[in-house]
């Protein structure tokens, strides 16, 4: 559902952020990891890889990692909540379906759906509302439910039945990816573009504007209860955000290179990624925005892993400290989950 965030181009390089510094966080034995998700208490949620070979989820909890017990294939932590409530999503391989999951306290619980539907959980708040699509269960030559759209859904809890969001005019589907403090969910409606939304508590779409009238999506919802995400420009995507009247500002043309994106944010401060001059390609810089002014997170780095690029997916003030949680990769293309405490 999220647009690319496309190749670089040359320019100059955006300062370093002095004020933060960089930790990666712990694994389970084998090389790699990326953290997702974060809480204002200390919770860090996201995938380790395993001594065998595989990758597992993991809950940090004060920077040390717990594997959680999912009984389903491919199990990917989407989001945690300050109660320790996990959603993400997985394979049930006996029954060749796609499960949508919410753990607590060391148990694994299915995510209702109604009978012949697929959960697909994107966010859980710390009030318990869930956000996300769900998608009919059928059979198809490439997996079940591969042809189907997405519709967007909210579970008021973690044990309620999913409430499917309505779409914009001339939508087939769609997609939330956040909620807000007030219950407000924030996403993507598709038909021939994709059209940035957010859906009142009530479930009222409100289509967003774009910067050039092309796509865009609503990745998180911050603090202040602003939406945030990308919308299309003809170089790539640039990061926006949307004040509450809808009225949409520019924030990726401070970044360095063409393409950038918004993934979290609290009052007065955003977190996401943006193409660097010095990475051609696919290797992003994890930046933070004060209000438009865009800085690069250092990568970590320890005697064993080297970052020279990275993300940031989520950011959560903690005390008197900004917590920002990614990952930074190595020039191999390597990732080791980070968190980024900024003073």
């Amino acid at each position: 559902m999220m647009l690319p965030v496309a190749a670089t181009a040359a320019g100059p390089d955006l300062p370093v952020s002095t004020n933060c510094s960089a930790r990666l966080l712990p694994g389970i034995g084998g090389q790699g990891s990326n953290a997702v998700a974060a809480t204002s208490n200390g919770l860090v949620v996201g995938l380790a890889d395993t001594a065998t070979g595989g990758s597992a989820p993991v809950l940090w909890r004060d920077g040390q990692p717990t594997v959680l017990a999912i009984p389903l294939d491919a199990a990917v932590p989407e989001s945690v909540n300050a109660a320790g409530v996990v959603v993400g999503t997985g394979y049930d391989t006996a029954n060749e379906v796609l499960v949508g999951w919410w753990w607590q306290d060391g148990q694994y619980h299915p995510l209702p759906v109604t009978p012949g539907e697929i959960a697909l959980p994107s966010m859980v708040s710390d009030s318990g509302v869930v956000v996300g699509a769900v998608i009919d269960d059928e059979e198809h030559s490439d997996g079940p439910g591969a042809d189907d759209d997405e519709r967007p859904a909210v579970w008021s809890a973690v044990t309620a039945a999913p409430r499917e969001l309505a779409l914009p005019a001339g939508a087939r589907g769609g997609h939330a990816f956040a909620v807000g403090p007030d219950g407000t969910a924030g996403g993507v409606a598709l038909g021939d573009d994709a059209t940035p939304v957010v859906w009142s508590p009530a479930g009222t779409p409100r289509a967003l504007p774009t910067l050039t009238g092309k796509g865009g999506v609503v990745l998180g919802i911050d603090s202040a209860g602003q939406a945030l995400g990308q919308s299309a420009v003809a170089e790539g995507t640039h990061a926006v955000a949307w004040g509450a009247l809808g009225v949409i500002s520019d924030v990726g043309s401070t970044a360095a290179g063409p393409s950038s994106s918004a993934a979290s944010g609290t009052a007065g401060t955003t977190v996401g990624e943006g193409s660097s001059p010095s990475f051609r390609g696919s290797r992003p810089q994890a930046l933070m925005w004060t209000g438009k002014s865009a800085r690069i997170l250092p990568p970590g780095s320890d005697a064993q892993f080297t970052g020279v690029s990275g993300s940031a997916s989520s950011v959560a003030r903690q005390g008197g400290t900004t917590v920002v949680i990614g990952f930074s990769a190595a020039a191999n293309g390597l990732r080791r989950a980070t968190e980024w405490s900024c003073k």
